[in-house]
């Protein structure tokens, strides 16, 4: 089933291949959040929605933003994979030739039909209005293996597969209904037959809804992740939204997914509302949503908790995303009563000053979460909960053309830690070598906490060749832990593979090899897939 899926899909690619002149266009992540990452350009002509914006990460050029949403010199869409984006990284987009804005490119303004003379000054021709047809049903496929071994006798290799599917679509039918989908299945190689017997042991989904947009309403019924209230899960059950001028305000009634199988339990009823607030400030937006949720087992209380999100970047160059949790519901001698208690605080914040440089600032403050009925036997070890907290500090540097410094340190501590634990680290790229035309990035690592304290040193070198959107990495790194008197000591050469290239306009291929030499022994890493979007 899975290879007849494989040879629909390239031949999908091969009916739908083209091979347009593309041109680099590069841009910087502004902010990111729970939902989307949001990128700055100087001008966003020739990028369109559903395309896919890349970045550089330890000289890798990789995929990492499906675009979703367009303004004129920013865009802001869904990450792809599990990449670590941050805000400050550079990140660039292929578009076709004649993307950019001709009123900012002199050159070659004679072969602009759209241009015309007027008192020896060259001055813009009004455009004829041009309906483009644009796909209401997008989404991706992904299937990957994941191998692992070592050379020593009573190593026993491993083999994982992992096949997800992203499906959405817009306005079905020309009607206010719409759709989305996301699924996952991984097993390992010898798991097959308990796949065979039920495939949902292995499979999860994690949004599967059908959705309603119109006069103002927005109903999801299914399961669906509300971007509102994100921090909530995936919801099984009936979401409506009614905006009313600036605000939106919502209701929520379902079912959490099973803690273990991701499939639907009636024990686990949920309810709640929020309360959304969009401003327009200058040329900036602020939002802010509260929340209030009751969250059941078997119709007993099992939490209930307030939650408060804001996020805004009506400052110059300034955005700031902040969110908390205060826990309403505690139990204490088998009674429950109510409660005020923080759970978490979380925010971060970012400054632009200017193009060449950025800092953020996170700071993250969390307890465990209390669920009084589904873990009852947790709860009775629970003796305390207390608050772990942490700083994380970061600078992106472009001293000169093609060079990018990253520089990130954090500081994290717990009541109780021998230590609190804290890292630091210095990534150094410089794009297009003269001469080799190649890539490279150094980086260093230092960890320190209650069991252990570490360094990793890499470099790697990559090529890009972007007639094919193809990049070639190598790379090595040293890796050296000591731990204490628990364990002896680690010390660890690595060396790493990766390709990924465009095998037609929509599928991707993407292989991975690491080769981990400790002492005599061997230990390696294989992963191999595909990426079809559509």
């Amino acid at each position: 089933m899975i290879k007849i899926i494989l040879i629909m899909f390239l031949l999908c690619s091969i009916v739908y291949a083209r091979n347009p002149k593309l041109q680099k266009k590069t841009g910087t992540v502004s902010f990111v959040t729970s939902q989307n990452v949001y990128l700055k350009f100087e001008s966003t002509n020739g990028i369109e929605k559903n395309d896919t914006v890349y970045f550089e990460r330890n000289g890798k050029i990789l995929p990492a933003v499906s675009v979703r949403f367009i303004s004129s010199k920013s865009c802001a869409g869904e990450k792809i994979g599990v990449l670590d984006i941050k805000v400050g990284d550079q990140i660039f987009a292929w578009v076709e030739n004649g993307g950019e804005d001709s009123t900012n490119n002199t050159a070659g303004m004679e072969k602009d039909s759209n241009l015309i003379q007027s008192n020896n000054k060259i001055i813009k021709a009004p455009r004829k209005s041009i309906t483009r047809e644009r796909s209401n049903f997008w989404g991706s496929f992904n299937a990957n293996s994941f191998s692992n071994y070592a050379n020593y006798t009573t190593s026993v290799g491993l083999q994982r597969w992992s096949y997800s599917l992203n499906m959405n679509a817009d306005k079905i039918g020309g009607s206010p209904f719409y759709f989305s989908n996301y699924m996952n299945l991984t097993y390992l190689s010898n798991e097959w037959r308990d796949v065979r017997s039920n495939v949902f042991n292995k499979l999860k989904i994690f949004d599967l809804a059908l959705g309603y947009n119109n006069y103002g309403y927005n109903i999801w019924f299914g399961r669906h992740i509300n971007y509102s209230v994100s921090n909530v899960g995936p919801i099984d059950g009936l979401q409506v939204e009614k905006k009313i001028g600036d605000f939106a305000v919502g209701a929520i009634g379902g079912s959490r997914p099973d803690f273990y199988s991701m499939g639907v339990n009636s024990k686990y009823l949920e309810y709640g509302g929020y309360i959304n607030r969009t401003d327009t400030i200058n040329s900036g937006t602020m939002q802010n949503t509260v929340a209030l949720f009751e969250q059941t087992y078997e119709n007993k209380t099992d939490r209930r908790f307030l939650y408060f999100q804001h996020n805004n970047n009506i400052a110059a160059n300034f955005n700031l995303f902040a969110s908390t949790e205060i826990d309403l519901y505690k139990v204490q001698n088998f009674i429950g009563s109510g409660d005020f208690s923080l759970t978490s605080l979380f925010f971060m914040a970012q400054y632009t000053p200017i193009r060449s440089i950025s800092v953020n600032l996170s700071y993250d403050a969390r307890r465990s979460v209390v669920y009084y009925q589904t873990f009852k036997s947790f709860i009775d070890s629970l003796f305390s909960n207390e608050l772990r907290q942490g700083y994380r500090l970061g600078f992106f540097l472009r001293p000169i053309t093609g060079m990018f410094i990253n520089l990130t340190g954090g500081y994290s501590y717990q009541k109780g830690d021998i230590r609190p634990s804290r890292n630091y680290s210095v990534s150094v790229t410089q794009a297009d070598i003269p001469l080799l035309l190649i890539s490279a990035n150094v980086a260093f690592n230092r960890v320190f906490n209650n069991y252990q304290d570490g360094s990793i040193y890499s470099i790697t070198l990559s090529k890009f060749i972007p007639l094919n959107i193809t990049t070639f990495s190598l790379g090595f790194s040293n890796i050296t832990y000591n731990f204490g008197s628990m364990a002896p000591s680690l010390n660890q050469k690595d060396v790493t593979v990766q390709v990924n290239t465009r095998v037609f306009y929509s599928l991707f291929f993407n292989m991975y090899y690491e080769g981990d030499f400790e002492g005599t022994t061997t230990y390696g890493r294989f992963m191999s897939g595909f990426n079809y979007r559509f």
